[in-house]
Parts: C-alpha cells; sequence; structure tokens
C-alpha cells in the first residue's frame, strides 16, 4: 500500500499501475509552445541534442513517478525551457506541481511545472458544471471544430477523453495567458505540453509561497490584500472571465503579495448558465477567509452584495433572462425556479 504520509503517495503503486496504461498523447502531436516573454520567445532558443532519456534530474522520484515526469516534462526539458526537476512542491487531486530550475533564456530562474495526474487517478469534481457552454481547445489552443473530434467527446471514447483532458489544459493556459497580459496576479504562463504547464513560480529555493488560508495578517496588510483581490476580480470580469474555484487556499502570498492560482474551470459569465451563482460562491469563500477581519474590511461581512455589485457594475443580470411565458405555472419545478431566481435578484 501507498504511503499517503509521502506526498508521492499518488505514484508509488505496483507494476501494473494506470500510469502504465495511462500515457500521455504520442510525440507525433508534441506541442508548439507560446512564450509570454519578448526574451524568451522559442525561437531564441536552441534546441539541444540530449534525449528525454539523459534527462536525469535532481529530484529523487520513485521509477513510476519519473517515467511519468520524462513523458510530461521531457518536451520542456528539449527545447531548453527545464534543465532540471528540483523537488516536489504540492503534490494534489487533480494535479502535482514541481519546483524547476529554468534555462537561463528564463529569469528569475526558477519556474514551476503543474503536471495533471493519470486520468485514472485525478478528481475533476463536477467538471461538466464548467464545461457547459465553454468552447474545447486542441493541444495549440485553438477552437476544435472537427465534427469527429466533437463527436468523439460527446460520446467521451477514449480519443475523446485524451481530447476533453488536453482542452481543460489548454483552457487553463490560455485563461493565464489573457490574465497576465491584463495585469492579473497570476503566474506567468511560459509553455504548455501534452500533460502540463511551465508557469511562473512562486517563493524561492528553500520554500515556495504558503496559501493564504494558511497565513495571518495584521489588519492593516489584510485589508490592502483584501482591495487587491478584488482589483483581480474586476480585472477577470473584464476580460469575461470567473475563477470558478476561488478561495483562500487557491490564493499564495508572498513577500506581501498575492498570487491567484489554479484556472481550470475558469467560465464566462455570459455562456455558463451557472456563472452568478458560481461567482457568488468565489466571493463567499473569499469573504469567509476575511471575515476575521471584518472591523477593517466591512465589506467582508456582506459577500452577496459584494458579488451583486461587482456582477452588476460590468453589465451581467443578476435574473436570467427568461420569459415568464416560457414556464408552466403548474409545474412545481417551473414555479420554484421562478421564485429563485427572482429571490436570486433581490438579494
Amino acid at each position: 500500500m501507498p504511503d499517503k504520509n509521502n506526498p508521492e503517495w499518488w505514484l508509488q503503486i505496483n507494476e501494473q499501475s494506470d500510469l502504465e496504461n495511462e500515457q500521455p498523447t504520442s510525440h507525433k502531436n508534441k506541442r508548439k509552445y507560446t512564450a509570454t516573454k519578448k526574451d524568451a520567445k522559442p525561437a531564441d532558443i536552441v534546441l539541444q541534442t540530449d534525449t528525454i532519456s539523459e534527462f536525469n534530474f535532481t529530484y529523487q522520484a520513485t521509477r513510476h513517478e519519473r517515467e511519468w515526469l520524462l513523458q510530461s516534462l521531457g518536451s520542456f526539458y528539449e527545447h531548453r525551457w527545464i534543465e532540471d526537476v528540483i523537488r516536489m512542491v504540492k503534490g494534489g487531486k487533480e494535479a502535482s506541481v514541481y519546483l524547476c530550475q529554468a534555462n537561463p533564456a528564463i529569469t528569475p530562474g526558477l519556474v514551476a511545472a503543474k503536471v495533471y495526474r493519470p486520468r485514472k487517478l485525478r478528481n475533476l469534481r463536477n467538471d461538466h458544471l464548467y464545461r457547459e457552454g465553454r468552447s474545447d481547445l486542441d493541444a495549440e489552443g485553438n477552437l476544435i471544430t472537427n465534427h469527429g473530434m466533437l463527436h468523439a467527446m460527446r460520446k467521451k471514447t477514449q480519443y475523446g477523453l485524451e481530447l476533453l483532458h488536453t482542452s481543460w489544459l489548454e483552457h487553463e493556459f490560455s485563461t493565464l495567458k489573457t490574465l497576465f497580459s491584463a495585469g492579473a496576479d497570476v503566474p506567468k504562463p511560459y509553455a504548455s505540453e501534452n500533460n502540463a504547464l511551465l508557469i511562473g513560480y512562486v517563493g524561492d529555493e528553500t520554500a515556495a509561497g504558503p496559501t493564504l488560508q494558511s497565513v495571518r495578517l495584521v489588519s492593516s496588510e489584510a485589508r490592502q490584500l483584501f482591495q487587491r483581490l478584488l482589483k483581480n476580480l474586476e480585472i477577470m470580469l473584464a476580460n469575461n472571465i470567473i475563477h470558478g474555484d476561488l478561495s483562500a487556499y487557491n490564493v499564495l502570498y508572498w513577500d506581501g503579495a498575492i498570487t491567484i492560482i489554479d484556472f481550470p474551470q475558469a467560465i464566462a459569465p455570459e455562456q455558463n448558465p451557472s456563472s452568478f451563482s458560481i461567482f457568488k460562491r468565489d466571493i463567499t469563500r473569499l469573504c469567509e477567509y476575511f471575515f476575521r477581519y471584518k472591523n477593517v474590511i466591512p465589506q467582508a461581512n456582506h459577500p452577496d452584495k459584494l458579488a451583486a455589485d461587482l456582477w452588476t457594475s460590468y453589465n451581467h443580470r443578476l435574473i436570467p433572462d427568461i420569459h415568464p411565458g416560457l414556464l408552466n405555472e403548474e409545474d412545481e419545478q417551473d414555479v420554484a425556479f421562478w421564485k429563485s431566481i427572482h429571490s436570486e435578484g433581490t438579494k
């Protein structure tokens, strides 16, 4: 049995594990890379002659984990984005994050590799809720229009599940690029691969930035960071993005600054019918953390009002645009729905 006290526990499995059956897409579909920094464009990076099998990194991984990292991060090494994998920063239910030594062309020298777990071992909770109304993206980050691919995704064939996984990852990468360019406090996106993202690292050589949930702030700093988070929410709304799983657990704190992470489930306000309830949940979870500072942050006492004010300030409707004539007054579910959306709009 794997040792769950070890951050690598999920990869400590036997020879017949799912890792051997769940391989990333073959290298014939290898990604193109998109740099977001002028001095780190792929055209400026000379390919090395080393093969993936010669990628001997510092991190002492189990054999199966090592194989998975070679397959997930090997192209980053071949394209000279990274030179070493130093250690695991965080093991998660859906992905694990590794500290990597970047190529000198990328500063400040350390980057984070977010490696998604094998599909059978992941736990993407309620992913259908976030996919509703959302465009599906291919390995290049482009909209999928091929009917065969779309059919496979709807039927969730093995090929379709691979496409859905790729779309999920590329959606996060695309969202990070948009928000980083807009000035939001998010990790810098460098490149994407079949099963991994290469992004900015928060922390130093000895420690990664902790989550805001684990930090106790002085009142003046709490007020400042709360306002900064509201600014980020405004940047997201201005770019038609809702985080979808925002809380103090998805905000990193380092040297007095915040970094918002984990965007695979991000949605667009006008495309998902559950968008306002998801947005309000994000606001509520943030306010739950800042409620301890309610004497200096009165807004944290009223998350519903704060969510409604932000939402309507960007011309989004609190009440869905549904004509009452389309509802059956004798149908209990229709009546309950009509009452719920009116209740939502008056909060």
